[in-house]
């Protein structure tokens, strides 16, 4: 660590900026300091902070040095042992956020009075997910609302998608019918089928969520801030996976044989419908169905054309009169 400078010190400085030179007695004659210890110790933090250098020419004799390579030369060492402690802090910290939340899981910590947890470092999100999903026996369940992953995100969810044939452990995927139409997301589907991974689509789902064996549950947020909510509450659990059996018993089963990206599914036409009718905004019906705002004014487009409609005025009033609001 470099020294703590005061105000004083850099009274100092600029005192030497006018002067070709300066011995440790001329700071004390000019500052009027009478403990010789006093500018001697001056001196030594100029030194320190690099803002002084003894001359080449004269013995015991001091010049000005420039700032700014001080400021190279001193804050970039600090900085990075600055960082490199939070890094090292951070993995700490991580460890022991995951090493707790399998102790809570475990027969030690039955007792545990917490029902959940917030993680918010990702790092640590992927490796209980990782673990939860390696000591899983008998079934591992997951619903993922978005369809147009990123191809980084992509990577990472068929990261956490956790099917090893070889274990036998049986997996439920849910995506929205969104999934169908776009090309990443359907080869990804595809390889999961292939693999044993039953795969079904929904027309619209409540978040993203695991859940392992029935005994601990991930409930991954959508904002900004991210993290993740580890639920181990057995009645909170069994509530998560009805409202997942719910949404499975009427999804659609994934058919990757068929190319469907020119269609919209009947689910996804009654939602837009519905959506349309109940005066909802474009980006509102694109949250839902999992969709970009541009792919939903497309599949928009071609429900109103469908109803022979060139406005939504005109459409909402063709919906009226063919009495199908009440059947959507």
């Amino acid at each position: 660590m470099f020294p703590e400078p005061d105000a004083g010190l850099f009274e100092v400085y600029e005192w030497s900026l006018s002067r070709d030179g300066f011995a440790v007695d001329d700071v004390a004659h000019a500052f009027g300091l009478t403990d010789p210890d006093a500018s001697e110790a001056i001196v030594a933090t100029l030194l320190g902070l690099q803002l002084i250098r003894p001359s080449h020419d004269r013995d015991a004799w001091f010049v000005p040095a420039d700032p700014s390579i001080a400021s190279a030369n001193l804050l970039t060492r600090s900085e990075l042992e600055l960082l490199q402690r939070k890094q090292a802090t951070g993995q700490l910290r991580n460890d022991l956020a995951r090493l707790s939340l399998l102790f809570r899981s475990s027969k030690f910590g039955s007792q545990y009075t917490n029902s959940f947890d917030i993680v918010k470092v990702p790092e640590t999100i992927g490796l209980l997910l990782s673990e939860s999903a390696a000591n899983s026996s008998d079934e591992i369940v997951c619903m993922q609302p978005r369809s147009e992953w990123p191809a980084e995100n992509l990577v990472e969810a068929r990261a956490r998608d956790f099917h090893r044939p070889d274990t036998g452990v049986p997996m439920r995927v849910l995506y929205q019918h969104a999934a169908r139409f776009d090309t990443p997301t359907r080869e990804h589907a595809g390889r999961l089928v292939e693999s044993g991974v039953e795969v079904r689509t929904a027309g619209a789902l409540f978040g993203t969520m695991f859940i392992f064996d029935r005994t601990a549950a991930y409930i991954l947020a959508s904002g900004e801030d991210g993290g993740a909510l580890v639920v181990q509450e057995r009645s909170l659990i069994d509530f998560l996976y009805s409202c997942f059996e719910h949404v499975w018993a009427t999804a659609k089963e994934f058919d990757t044989g068929r190319a469907e990206t020119d269609l919209i599914s009947n689910d996804m036409k009654k939602e837009i419908v519905r959506m349309l009718i109940s005066g909802a905004k474009d980006e509102a019906i694109a949250r839902r169905l999992g969709v970009s705002v541009r792919t939903c004014r497309k599949h928009i487009g071609q429900v109103m054309q469908m109803f022979g409609a060139t406005s939504r005025f005109q459409f909402g009033y063709l919906v009226k009169e063919a009495n199908l609001a009440e059947d959507v």
